[in-house]
């Protein structure tokens, strides 16, 4: 149950931070292309950057890369509680007198934060890529041009395999 509660919880929270990722995302490339002497300036601060992206793309594109998004959040935080609350209710996290044990909650806790980041992984990319994506004028770095989640998951599972979305998923995690 802490695994939909929890998850759900995220999901929401995720709704309504997406924008400043998406704005986050491409000043973060932008950011790391001028390190490279590879990128003209397209966004100045945040506000301008937000303005950037209303003005070429609309409004909902603050909402690029959403559902990936939301997928990361429900995975991530959803297996963060649920293994909590599995090793809880099974005396994982107690000791012999039925004490929650601090180090012992971190550790349940730490290995489903580590299952939930593998398993969100692939979609956390998708996010980037999507978020990136903007109009020819305002455009940071490689454009991807997914038609959506699924779409984009084929694409690198037919043109790479699953193997290329474990490595993704281990790069994550390390």
């Amino acid at each position: 149950m802490d695994f939909a509660i929890g998850g759900m919880a995220a999901v929401c929270a995720g709704f309504f931070t997406n924008p400043l990722e998406v704005i986050k995302t491409r000043m973060q490339l932008q950011g790391e292309l001028q390190k490279k002497n590879k990128q003209n300036i397209r966004y100045k601060n945040i506000l301008h950057a937000g303005y950037q992206i209303v003005r070429h793309d609309g409004v909902l594109a603050l909402q690029k890369g959403i559902v990936p998004a939301l997928w990361v959040q429900l995975i991530m935080n959803g297996c963060r509680l649920g293994f909590y609350d599995y090793g809880l209710s099974r005396g994982y996290c107690n000791d012999k007198y039925g004490n929650v044990v601090f180090y012992k909650s971190v550790i349940v806790s730490g290995c489903g934060g580590v299952v939930g980041h593998y398993l969100s992984n692939p979609f956390y990319l998708i996010k980037t890529q999507l978020q990136s994506e903007s109009a020819k004028a305002i455009a940071v770095g490689h454009q991807h041009h997914h038609k959506g989640t699924w779409k984009a998951l084929s694409h690198i599972y037919f043109k790479e395999g699953v193997s290329t979305l474990a490595v993704i998923a281990c790069a994550y995690v390390e």
